[in-house]
């Protein structure tokens, strides 16, 4: 769990991460944001912003995962899709 320095130090990090690639002209994304922290971390000499770098990653990780898997909503969108390909005429099947 992140204190409030760590959490503060996180965010400038990040910052730092998304200023440098607007400066080569990448794309922003989650994804682009996670490779260029990476690249940071390898490159990172200091102690405390290697970790906290390694904070942000797994920050950055858990959004991707987070983003990429189904919300509440979805899960009763496919489940009624399910229900619905087998057609509803009422009648009970024993």
């Amino acid at each position: 769990m992140k204190n409030h320095h760590e959490q503060k130090l996180s965010d400038l990090l990040i910052g730092e991460a998304v200023i440098a690639l607007l400066r080569v002209k990448a794309g922003i994304s989650r994804r682009a944001l996670l490779s260029k922290l990476e690249c940071m971390l390898k490159a990172e000499k200091d102690e405390e912003r290697a970790r906290v770098i390694l904070l942000a990653t797994q920050d950055v990780k858990k959004e991707i995962a987070e983003s990429e898997s189904p919300k509440v909503g979805d899960r009763e969108h496919m489940a009624n899709f399910d229900i619905d390909k087998f057609g509803n005429d009422d009648s009970t099947r024993h």
